[in-house]
Formats: C-alpha cells, structure tokens, sequence
C-alpha cells in the first residue's frame, strides 16, 4: 500500500463534492476555513458552478468523476478534500481512472457515501485513505481539537510507527463485544454503503482483513437486515476482525424502545468466533476520530484496544 506524502502549510488542497451539492456560502465558508489553517485551495467545477440536481447530487456523474480525476492529475494538488457525502458516489465509480490515480498518490479525506471510493483507492488503487471529517459535515460546524489532532496524526504516520486509535475523553472507550486478537488491513466503512457495492467491482474484498462498519439513524431492524446480507454475501466469514462505530442515532423506537443498541450489538455478534470492538468514533458523530483505511489493523480484544500501523 502506498502511503500518501505529507500535507505541509502553503500546500493546496482539492475540495471536491462527489455526492451530495453544498450552498454556496457553505462552499465558501469551507474554503475559507481551509485557507486559515494554512493551506490554499481549490474547487472541482461541479463546487465552482455550484451545480445541484434536485438537491441531491453535485452534478451529473461524469462532471463529478472529472473533478477527482483532474485533482489527482494536477501535482500541485497534495490532497483532496470532500465536502460532505449523502449520496451519488456509486455513478462515478465506472468514470474514474484508475491508472491516474495509482500513478498519483495524495491524500484523500472523506467518509459516509465516500466509503465507495476508500474501497476503490484502496483496493484497485493501492492507496492509503482516511476515513475523516469533511469540511462542510464536520469543519464548520467546530473543528474541535480532537477531530482536528487525529486527521493530523493519521495523515503524518511515519514508516513502520504504529498509532493506537482512542476515542475523545468525553465519550466512552473503545467497548468489546467478542475477546480475541486479530491483525489485517482495515476496510469498510458505511454499512448500507457497504450492501449496496456487494456484486460491484467495488465491493470490499474482507477476507484475512478487519471490516469496519458504522451507520446514522438507522432502526435496529435495518441494521439487522444489513448484517445479515453480509453474512449471506460471504463477506463476515472470512474476516479477521470487526470493528463497529456509534451507530449515531440507531434505536428501537419504532418497535421497542426498551430494547437498546448495545443490546443488540451483544446479541447479534454473540456467536462471533473473531474479536468484535465497537464504539469507535470515527463515524456521523462528533468529535470523529479518523481511520487511515488500508493500514495494518491491530485488534487487542482483551482490552478493548485499537491500532494502526503504517507499512514500511
């Protein structure tokens, strides 16, 4: 895997909106904010042009495909940056060039609708990536030092160090649900994400690897039914580990509310032989922690412990 260079003040970020579109005072809001960390900035033209199909889509999945490829393309770009997610990522998917980005390696942020394209950077790409906070979805709405630190730590890795993962103190640790050691590279990343890519080129490939999973304001009987057809799908029995998040906003209400998200996570993963961790925040919550997803995971199931190591 390659391991992306450092982003250094002075260097220019891409800012990109593959899914969802952005406003245009968010859009200069969110700019505005990179530049007053140090970094300059530029747009995509679907950002540039403000386009917005309906609310729902920056452009037509082309235009939005072109934006990644130019960023990639252009050496003084160091990073690309996306905005937000929503939805969209899965029609570019087939208008994205590959060989490009391979040939150019830079650091990518996103999370949410982007785990389509972690998958592929990673997986097609060889691509380190980090599963962090967007401008718009995170950075605006208070870039808290803790968000802010662990992008940093993530992006500024160095060969062979080994980061340990550790949630905002003001949040519970790291919990365990299933014991056990397991080590791999990590992948996933949004769980319906995740469903919706099995039988694509870009479904994540979990065998010997630690699958990361999380969610927002989904009932427990959907993320039942999520689980389920990746067990069906093949892809939970060969993975060495799971890692979950928060699950922001996931419950019972509907159903039984007395009936809680932790209790179901226990019962659904009862009979897991691999080490099984949750309450990760790097997820729909704040403060989001970031994953660099295709690292070497390290799963301490013991004592609720979680690492990432950088290859040499």
């Amino acid at each position: 895997m390659v391991f992306p260079e450092k982003l250094k003040p002075g260097d220019t970020i891409g800012l990109a909106a593959p899914a969802f579109p952005v406003s245009e005072e968010k859009r200069d809001a969110g700019a505005a904010l990179l530049e007053r960390m140090g970094y300059h900035v530029t747009m995509g033209a679907c950002l540039k042009e403000l386009y917005d199909f309906h609310g729902y889509l920056a452009g037509d999945a082309k235009k939005r495909a072109e934006d990644l490829n130019r960023m990639f393309a252009d050496p003084e770009i160091k990073a690309v940056f996306c905005v937000r997610g929503g939805y969209g990522s899965a029609h570019i998917m087939k208008y994205l060039d590959y060989d490009l980005i391979r040939k150019n390696p830079k650091i990518f942020v996103g999370y949410s609708d982007l785990t389509n394209l972690h998958t592929v950077l990673n997986q097609i790409c060889g691509l380190v990536t980090f599963h962090g906070p967007m401008v718009v979805s995170n950075m605006l709405a208070g870039y808290d030092d803790y968000s802010r630190e662990s992008l940093r730590r993530a992006m500024e890795m160095e060969p062979g160090q080994e980061v340990e993962f550790l949630n905002p103190p003001e949040k519970p640790a790291v919990g365990v649900l299933r014991k056990g050691q397991a080590r791999g590279q990590i992948t996933g990343g949004n769980l319906s994400l995740i469903v919706g890519s099995i039988g694509t080129f870009y479904q994540p490939d979990t065998r010997g690897k630690i699958l990361f999973l999380e969610d927002i304001e989904e009932t427990i009987p959907r993320l039942d039914m999520y689980i389920t057809h990746l067990e069906d799908a093949g892809m939970m029995e060969y993975a060495a580990g799971i890692v979950l998040g928060n699950f922001e906003g996931c419950d019972n209400s509907r159903y039984d509310g007395s009936y809680s998200l932790e209790e179901f996570l226990h019962d659904r993963f009862r009979d897991y032989r691999i080490p099984v961790l949750y309450r990760v925040c790097s997820d729909h919550g704040k403060p989001m922690g970031t994953i660099p997803m295709g690292t070497v995971c390290r799963m301490d199931g013991e004592n609720g412990r979680l690492f990432f190591q950088r290859e040499l």
